[in-house]
């Protein structure tokens, strides 16, 4: 049986990172070090790799990144894109 024990690491970001972070952390019902702790899992090859949501949205923004707003819209409204 192992047991993992619990060590603390500092980090630092700016602010709004910050206030983002707990802000999405308490809509999740979970905590920052929590996901920054399943993050560093997954990177490190530590548990097996599950796609984040984050994962899925930078192929979309990919896709649509020469688009101007308008184009976007009217590929969103028409039901016409791939998300």
């Amino acid at each position: 049986m192992r047991i993992d024990m619990k060590a603390t690491l500092n980090l630092r970001f700016d602010k709004s990172t910050i206030e983002a972070a707990k802000k999405y952390a308490l809509m999740q019902g979970t905590s920052v070090s929590e996901i920054v702790e399943s993050y560093l899992k997954k990177v490190t090859g530590q548990v097996k790799k599950e796609k984040f949501v984050s994962d899925n949205l930078v192929g979309i923004i990919k896709q649509y990144k020469d688009y101007t707003d308008e184009e976007i819209k009217e590929i969103y409204f028409t039901g016409k894109h791939d998300a």
